[in-house]
């Protein structure tokens, strides 16, 4: 199926490893430019090495830039329109809070989450808008977590900053359909990446239980019997910033190997 992305200009956040390395991988393999972006410059680089092993058929661009504060905003979305005055495709992606209970978070923490999970995604949603706008065509995905339908017990903030995230792309995605632009949001369960392995890392230092053991546990609970792969959830984000997707906007789209037992 051709998605249609060729040339495409896409912005991926948090986007040197994990889901988001991915998502724009997926996106440079369908023939996007893609600035690929990261708070950490050996992740980057890392990245970069894992990119350049392949031949893929589009291209990307690398910047360092903190999006839990202004200042990284700033540099990331400056440094997008110095490579292109149109930006077509916006993946907000952030790695997730601290972990805790009510009783155990602190207001620190909910600061630093909100910053971080939810205002960076206003902020940043807000700079590429207009653009969008004025090209009459725009794909906005949030790359949020299954906690925004189903909260998870000892994750608060992250099941109050992914579920705010889901009610802004709600309300944003009525007020700008009409200019072709499809707003999403992808709700990842237990993918197999770095933190889900280092969760599993913690639980078998604490437990004496093997990593394999506790990795294997989490997907056989599922009802597809298996923890998911990152592919499998960036070939979903790179279908909604398609062509293909035209009529798909207002969204929240489980990937979560039937986690989510709601209907909705």
């Amino acid at each position: 199926m051709d998605l249609g992305l060729d040339n495409k200009f896409a912005i991926v956040c948090a986007s040197s490893k994990g889901l988001g390395f991915a998502v724009a991988k997926s996106l440079v393999e369908e023939g996007c430019e893609v600035v690929i972006s990261s708070s950490s410059e050996a992740n980057l680089k890392n990245a970069q090495e894992k990119l350049d092993r392949e031949k893929l058929k589009g291209s990307y661009h690398l910047i360092q830039a903190d999006l839990s504060n202004d200042d990284g905003i700033k540099t990331l979305y400056d440094f997008s329109i110095s490579k292109s005055k149109r930006i077509d495709i916006l993946i907000n992606n952030c790695g997730g809070p601290d972990p805790g209970n009510f009783s155990k978070v602190s207001q620190k923490q909910l600061d630093l989450a909100i910053n971080k999970n939810l205002k960076n995604v206003f902020a940043l949603t807000k700079l590429v808008l207009p653009i969008m706008k004025s090209n009459n065509w725009g794909r906005i995905v949030n790359i949020t977590s299954s906690s925004a339908k189903q909260p998870i017990e000892n994750l608060i903030l992250s099941n109050i900053t992914r579920a705010a995230v889901s009610a802004f792309s709600k309300s944003i995605s009525t007020e700008y359909a009409k200019f072709n632009i499809m707003v999403n949001n992808v709700l990842p369960g237990r993918i197999l990446t770095d933190r889900i392995i280092n969760i599993a890392k913690t639980k078998s230092e604490e437990s004496g239980i093997s990593q394999d053991e506790i990795l294997k546990a989490l997907g056989d609970d599922l009802p597809i019997g298996r923890i998911g792969k990152p592919e499998e959830l960036s070939s979903l984000v790179a279908f909604l910033c398609s062509e293909k997707s035209s009529y798909i906007t207002g969204n929240s789209i489980n990937i979560d190997g039937g986690l989510i037992k709601s209907l909705f």
